[in-house]
């Protein structure tokens, strides 16, 4: 079911460019991942790379990107004995508004294997992005918001603005358009609060996940 969902979603996606938009435009290629995972205030913290992917399309006002990555998690200090895999599929769609804004909607997707060495995760993300041309062929975005209704496999909860996102992404186009380099740094902070039946825990998570690659251009 996710997998067909993605497939769905990689069909219609992009990033909204602020000045004058392509008519239609759509991208994919490969990426390497790097990730820093933690919980409780850093006691459990993991560091570790893996591949992924990106696909990208915009069509007028509309765009949306998907990134699809597995990383391998390796205990680095604290408490954390454990290593484990987190795939990740992240949505993001947008709606141009004006000058440098669009609006964006998305959903975020982690999954744990095993499955109780960290939280797996879910939630929809609703903020802005900011986008600016550097120069001929090279794009800046920085975009942020919250994470909304966020569900974890080992259970808690958060307050309507404990779970936030900040990222920022990078896009240079070569080959006259055809061949694109990406850069993407992607953070998230989640005010997690467990309750053990006699009082409520702090259960904080943190994740920081950088992303590089290469994609075709049609």
């Amino acid at each position: 079911m996710r997998t067909a969902a993605t497939l769905a979603a990689v069909g219609a996606l992009a990033i909204v460019p602020t000045c004058p938009l392509a008519s239609q435009q759509f991208s994919v290629g490969p990426q390497v991942a790097f990730g820093d995972y933690r919980e409780t205030t850093a006691d459990l913290r993991y560091r570790g790379s893996g591949l992924g992917a990106k696909a990208s399309m915009t069509w007028k006002k509309v765009s949306a990107d998907v990134w699809l990555s597995k990383i391998k998690y390796t205990p680095h200090g604290g408490a954390a004995t454990t290593e484990f895999d987190a795939s990740e599929v992240d949505v993001k769609l947008r709606y141009f508004i004006s000058g440098p804004f669009s609006a964006q909607l998305g959903y975020m997707n982690r999954k744990v294997d095993p499955e109780f060495e960290a939280q797996s995760m879910g939630a929809v993300t609703l903020g802005a992005q900011m986008s600016h041309l550097l120069g001929p062929g090279v794009r800046m975005a920085l975009d942020g918001g919250l994470l909304l209704g966020p569900k974890f496999s080992g259970g808690g909860s958060v307050s309507a603005l404990g779970a936030v996102r900040l990222g920022l992404g990078l896009k240079v186009d070569a080959l006259r358009g055809r061949l694109i380099i990406t850069g993407d740094y992607d953070f998230q902070s989640v005010s997690r609060e467990t309750d053990n039946g006699a009082a409520v825990l702090s259960a904080p998570i943190q994740q920081s996940l950088g992303r590089v690659g290469v994609g075709i251009a049609f």
